[in-house]
């Protein structure tokens, strides 16, 4: 029982990246055909799933926890958030518009933008109803929102489903960069950012 607990806990630390049986046996310290064997016993109730040769959790364990779409979703995004504000200076944002209210998940403050506007306004401004997120929500594409919410800023922001087929529960990605700083080649990695969120949050709840 401890070491398919133990199996759980190292598939749970790697969201949305199916682990090897091999790696999987020597991060627990068992044997490989012990592993195998476990991860089969876990897979008949749901717990963990086969993708592309590989392991990963399943829907079961995901029901018997709780399982909290937000913070997947969080899970799943914030290295890609944080690795886009660093190779841009750009603030992102993170939000899931679900029963009519928007919820951040993540975000990652860019250095250009801290030099213009606090973490505390950035955090307010990205609520705004003026703020590219709502116009996004509203149209439902890429919309740019150009100083404003903030004389210092200009933003676009991208909305994306998070669930699938439900087209009301809906993530919304921005970014923000001082006026100084042009937008419009930050346009297509943005997209390219949502749609491998989306992609990770497929790998994990599906």
């Amino acid at each position: 029982m401890a070491n398919a607990f133990a199996l759980l806990r190292v598939l749970a630390a790697t969201p949305g990246r199916p682990v090897g049986v091999t790696r999987l046996a020597a991060t627990v310290g068992i044997p490989k055909t012990t592993a195998h064997r476990l991860l089969e016993q876990l897979s008949v109730e749901g717990a963990v799933e086969r993708h592309a040769g590989k392991w990963r959790i399943g829907p079961g364990i995901l029901e018997l926890s709780g399982f909290d779409l937000s913070s997947m979703l969080a899970a799943t995004a914030r290295l890609r958030l944080e690795a886009l504000s660093r190779a841009t200076g750009a603030t992102l944002f993170l939000h899931r518009f679900t029963n009519g209210e928007l919820v951040t998940v993540c975000r990652a403050f860019g250095t250009q933008v801290g030099l213009h506007v606090s973490t505390e306004q950035q955090h307010s401004s990205a609520r705004h109803p003026e703020s590219a997120i709502w116009r996004a929500l509203e149209t439902g594409r890429l919309s740019a929102e150009y100083g404003r919410v903030r004389a210092e800023c200009n933003c676009i922001a991208l909305p994306f489903s998070v669930s699938g087929t439900d087209t009301a529960d809906v993530a919304v990605l921005s970014l923000a960069r001082p006026t100084s700083h042009e937008l419009e080649s930050l346009k297509r990695p943005l997209e390219r950012v949502a749609t491998l969120i989306g992609s990770d949050l497929r790998d994990v709840t599906m």
